[in-house]
């Protein structure tokens, strides 16, 4: 029940005006915007996660204001979420990491920190959910 409120809050922190037109085939290369609602959402934490861990493992002061997200359970989250999506997709290894390399670049560009920002309560959530 709290997945799909998280996920609904996610896409509209970070939906973008043209969103990308689904896959045409199971090992096409999507966006996460081509993605179901549910996989966008853990995709976009699962890859805000590994933004925030290499901005905290090249000291990079934008990693500054969050809890070790190698230690409370961040990668766990990126590699289950990524499994769970070539599992659900039928994408393949090479797809979900040019998946994700688009999504991380994203965080890296203008305006990536803050939208990082504005979703990692949300995905401190989702991630709490899972367990993790």
């Amino acid at each position: 029940m709290l997945a799909p409120l998280l996920a609904a809050l996610l896409m509209a922190q970070a939906a973008p005006e043209n969103p990308a037109p689904p896959a045409s085939g199971a090992n096409a290369v999507v966006s996460l915007d081509a993605l179901p609602l549910e996989q966008a959402a853990a995709a976009r934490c699962a890859v805000a996660f590994a933004t925030v861990s290499r901005w905290q493992k090249t000291g990079d002061a934008r990693g500054k204001g969050y809890p070790d997200i190698e230690a409370q359970g961040g990668r766990e989250f990126f590699v289950r979420v990524m499994a769970k999506l070539m599992e659900e997709t039928g994408l393949g290894r090479e797809d979900v990491i040019s998946l994700t390399t688009r999504a991380a670049d994203d965080n890296e560009g203008e305006g990536g920190a803050e939208r990082v920002k504005a979703i990692m309560p949300a995905c401190q959530m989702m991630k709490s959910a899972a367990g993790l």
